[in-house]
């Protein structure tokens, strides 16, 4: 008989203990737990231990556990999953260590999981891993979700040949901008590359395998008729939350089919304003404006031609501002060279000129500089007979003076 405990925090274990199967303990804040709890479980196949607090596992925490075939792990604070973690669960087939905090998985970190079918590290801080790490799991993993890391697409590509019998995939939100053709291998049944910024897709880029595509919440404003062909024969198409432009350059194909399908009918118009929330599925041929039509710049292209306008008046607006302080600064650089060389000028002058006499005394000191007249001076010279003629001359009625 199997015996299942539920619970979200209080631990109240049956007896007897061996016949427990499933122990849950999600969201419990708890931050360790004790291992010799395992050890009277034997037969224990599933555990929960997700949304806790857990920062470390020791490489002996599940050695008991030899007959777990799910462990989940996801929601705490792992660093890092150490060497030989799993070592003893060769039965294991569903691991998660979902939304932690991985930033390295060791190289042994999944040695003896020869049963492992489902490998979830989404959302964590990857930024690489070897891929010796995952050949351990080669032979058996066929669901992989890494979701949520910063993979580059080449280290995408290297895990999906180590991976070779992976036939579902998740990479969601890694900032995925455009995917090379034939990237994802044709074994590919089930893809999800919703929450990037991929803004086309081709046939190409969809496996030839493929029938569940997730794609939403994308940047595609709209699809050729040889995708739409390729995607009506998919059994399951989520296109949702792409900002689907109404022109007829965009989505006149989606319109030809919408009705005839259910992957358009969800479909809303982002732009242009006067179709920005309409129904795909409501709209008619003569609704839609054409690829020249003016209501086409009211998408995030006249926003762009806004913003380019916006920024060249700011940098002529700039130019100006230091084009008048440049001016001014130039003229009271100048206003000061003049003023200084006038002033000098000026001094000099002050020193050479003619009226500026020397200080006999100065300081103290008797100073024999003497200011040279070098005004010419003209003498005359008269003799004793000019002389006597003026004396009477200048005597009234001529009385004359001896001498």
């Amino acid at each position: 008989m199997t015996s299942t405990l539920i619970t979200p925090c209080t631990l109240i274990l049956p007896f007897p203990l061996q016949d427990l199967h499933v122990l849950e303990l999600r969201g419990c804040g708890l931050k360790r737990i004790n291992t010799q709890l395992y050890h009277l479980l034997p037969y224990l196949s599933h555990l929960d231990l997700g949304n806790n607090q857990i920062q470390f596992l020791a490489e002996d925490e599940f050695q008991d556990l030899r007959r777990l075939h799910s462990l989940r792990l996801d929601g705490n604070l792992l660093p890092v999953v150490l060497e030989k973690t799993f070592v003893n669960q060769q039965q294991l087939k569903y691991l998660c260590l979902a939304r932690n905090r991985l930033a390295k998985v060791t190289d042994t970190a999944f040695l003896n999981l020869t049963s492992l079918v489902e490998l979830d590290i989404s959302y964590n801080k990857l930024s690489k891993i070897e891929s010796f790490a995952l050949t351990h799991v080669a032979d058996t993993l066929q669901k992989l979700l890494i979701s949520g890391n910063n993979f580059p697409l080449s280290l995408v590509k290297t895990i999906l040949q180590t991976l070779y019998r992976v036939w579902h995939l998740e990479v969601a939100h890694m900032k995925i901008k455009s995917i090379p053709e034939r990237f994802f291998p044709d074994r590919i049944k089930k893809l999800n590359v919703s929450f990037n910024n991929l803004t086309s897709v081709s046939v190409h880029n969809i496996p030839r395998q493929v029938q569940d595509l997730d794609a939403s919440y994308n940047q595609l404003k709209g699809l050729n008729d040889s995708v739409i062909i390729k995607l009506e024969t998919l059994k399951f198409v989520n296109l949702s939350g792409n900002p689907w432009h109404c022109s007829l350059c965009h989505v006149t194909s989606i319109l030809f089919r919408v009705n005839k399908t259910d992957i358009f009918r969800n479909l809303t118009c982002a732009s242009p304003k006067s179709l920005k929330g309409k129904m795909l599925s409501s709209l008619r041929l003569e609704d839609v404006t054409t690829c020249d039509s003016k209501h086409n710049n009211d998408d995030g292209s006249s926003g762009g031609n806004k913003l380019s306008l916006l920024i060249g008046l700011v940098c002529i607006v700039i130019f100006a501002v230091f084009s008048i302080v440049f001016v001014v600064c130039s003229c009271v650089r100048r206003h000061s060279r003049n003023v200084a060389l006038q002033q000098k000028r000026a001094a000099e002058r002050a020193e050479n000129s003619l009226h500026s006499a020397t200080a006999i005394f100065s300081k103290g000191e008797i100073s024999f500089k003497f200011p040279l007249d070098l005004t010419e001076r003209k003498m005359s010279v008269s003799t004793i007979d000019e002389i006597k003629r003026d004396s009477q001359q200048s005597l009234p009625n001529g009385t004359a003076t001896g001498i």
